[in-house]
């Protein structure tokens, strides 16, 4: 292994074809940007396997974004891997949570070079490189949503290769940000002597070991302020001995957020140059969906949204660095310690306690009969898990900033 030397392109959750469901009040032509997006990520994506010429290209899990796969997405990506076949890379794929293998699916056969795991136990591909092999690839697909079983153990190393690959769509069993799917423990991969993991599912990037190298690379297009900053893939090789590997951003449209603070006296008239200095600040010369939350800011909401229109209606969705200002926040200064508080034995304490306790079923429980109110659902749209955490978050400002201005005047 010392002496030999291999490179790839590591990517997960691609999510092609997301619709945007919840973007239904968007103007058409930025729901249009938004949908190709992913596409678009992808095609970035087969580029920098080619520019880069690498011996082959891992994606772990979650293609596609509903377990019913359209047409238009699997033809994309045929097209795309068709590609990289005239270039001689191979392509490796397992299926995650979204894009399990008993969902419901129109086949679309893939070129020769497309080698993609079709059970829910590990198996491995052998990657041969001038006649001789030079990689064991392990993996395995959902056969059904939910995979809650530790998979680790069954990466068994097989001898007859200089590297041994794991990919692994899944989740650290302490990990509380997503629903935890075939759980493990960095022990566990460690004990398993791959040289190097590739894994899946968490869409935010991270380097979670160096030795073996144990990376997620994130998904490779933002869909919401909770997926902001770049996105992309990991450009992976391993020479003279050491493992070397490089973010390569993909996306299309950047989701930013910003914050502009001291706002307790700004006028109306004062809201245009607020706006367009906080959109001048988060310009990063590529498409970007802004969102702005305004701290200490007492005036009309009704000001800032006819603004926040008009600077929008402004926007030329077929330049390359057009700014949406997607949505303002507005929040009070805090004036209380909420980590002291929720410690309390008082009833504020145990409101906040019983508040974070929330879960998202809980809430969309709540919501329900709004959403299915006969005259009330034709006019809002139905709200995602961040938007949900948003709703909860603002609810709990409110809450909070009345109570306390209660209790300042000893009426609690």
């Amino acid at each position: 292994m010392v002496g030999s030397s291999i490179r790839f392109i590591h990517s997960a959750d691609l999510h092609i074809d997301s619709l945007f469901k919840t973007k239904g009040h968007f103007p058409e032509q930025l729901l249009d940007r938004l949908r190709k997006s992913t596409f678009e990520a992808f095609d970035r994506l087969i580029e920098t396997c080619i520019n880069n010429k690498v011996d082959f290209l891992l994606i772990t899990g979650d293609l596609y974004n509903e377990e019913i796969r359209s047409i238009k997405a699997q033809v994309h990506l045929r097209r795309g891997f068709e590609r990289l076949q005239e270039k001689d890379i191979q392509v490796y794929i397992s299926y995650g949570n979204h894009d399990y293998i008993e969902g419901k699916t129109l086949p679309i056969e893939m070129p020769a070079n497309v080698h993609i795991f079709q059970s829910q136990n590990v198996e491995f591909f052998p990657f041969e490189k001038e006649g001789d092999v030079l990689a064991h690839i392990y993996g395995f697909s959902y056969e059904t949503r939910e995979v809650r079983e530790r998979k680790a153990p069954f990466f068994m190393k097989l001898e007859g290769a200089d590297y041994h690959i794991g990919m692994l769509h899944g989740s650290l069993d302490t990990n509380t940000d997503h629903d935890v799917y075939a759980p493990f423990s960095l022990q566990e991969l460690k004990g398993q002597e791959m040289d190097y993991w590739a894994l899946g599912h968490i869409h935010k990037r991270s380097v979670i070991s160096t030795d073996p190298p144990i990376l997620y690379p994130g998904n490779i297009q933002g869909r919401s302020r909770k997926e902001a900053g770049d996105k992309g893939c990991y450009l992976v090789e391993h020479r003279s001995g050491e493992w070397n590997y490089q973010f390569v951003p993909l996306q299309s449209i950047t989701y930013v957020s910003t914050t502009v603070d001291d706002l307790e006296t700004t006028s109306p008239e004062e809201l245009e140059e607020v706006l367009e200095k906080a959109k001048e600040r988060e310009a990063v010369g590529s498409p970007v969906m802004l969102t702005i939350t305004m701290v200490g800011y007492a005036g009309s909401i009704e000001d800032i949204q006819e603004w926040v229109q008009v600077l929008n209606e402004n926007e030329d969705f077929n330049s390359d660095d057009w700014i949406w200002i997607e949505e303002v926040k507005v929040e009070s200064r805090t004036t209380w310690d909420e980590e002291e508080l929720m410690r309390g034995s008082h009833f504020t304490g145990e409101l906040l306690r019983t508040i974070s306790d929330l879960s998202e079923e809980e809430v969309e429980q709540w919501l329900s009969p709004l959403f299915s109110h006969r005259k009330v659902s034709r006019h809002i749209h139905s709200i995602e898990n961040e938007e949900a955490t948003d709703v909860i978050e603002q609810a709990k400002s409110l809450l909070m900033e009345r109570m306390m201005n209660h209790e300042g005047r000893g009426t609690m």
